[in-house]
């Protein structure tokens, strides 16, 4: 390769490495599907194999520099993608109750105490819906279905597990 042919490998190999590193974080900001990554993936081993085609010594550094960077670049995306607003919109907050157990108090004391009773809203077969002092609860019946309008009483409370039978008249 004469000397133009040198330089102009050169020049394109950076260019190929920014266009790279600002592909990698478009893909952070556009849903593409991963289709910008692997145009970022493209850039950055054709500005490799033109790094090597310039200098084999250029070649390795671009190498080793690229495989150095990708992790911390990964992270330091995912970082600015989840503070985004469409990254806020598709990753889940730590505010969520079902991830951070608040509110589970509430749930269990919410529960109905054992022999508490009332009403089968839905046939249980076995399980469907009761109204224990006016709310709506998710139950199972210990045996046989349980039409509904039967009247019920809690036999059982456990792991949040509702259980109950026909209440005896």
């Amino acid at each position: 390769m004469n000397g133009q042919e040198s330089s102009g490998a050169l020049i394109a190999a950076i260019l190929l490495g920014v266009a790279a590193i600002g592909i990698f974080f478009l893909e952070f900001l556009l849903p593409t599907g991963g289709l910008l990554a692997v145009l970022c993936v493209m850039s950055a081993i054709a500005s490799i194999v033109l790094g090597f085609m310039h200098d084999p010594t250029l070649g390795m550094a671009l190498l080793a520099l690229y495989s150095v960077a990708a992790p911390f670049m990964v992270v330091l995306g995912l970082r600015l993608a989840t503070k985004s607003r469409l990254g806020r919109h598709m990753v889940l907050s730590t505010e969520d109750p079902a991830r951070t157990g608040s509110g589970i108090a509430e749930q269990v004391n919410s529960l109905p105490r054992v022999g508490a009773t009332g009403e089968a809203i839905t046939t249980l077969r076995p399980s469907g819906f009761v109204r224990i002092d006016g709310r709506r609860l998710d139950a199972s019946a210990e045996s046989d279905l349980i039409d509904s309008g039967t009247p019920i009483e809690v036999i059982s409370v456990r792991d949040g597990q509702v259980r109950v039978r026909a209440r005896r008249a």
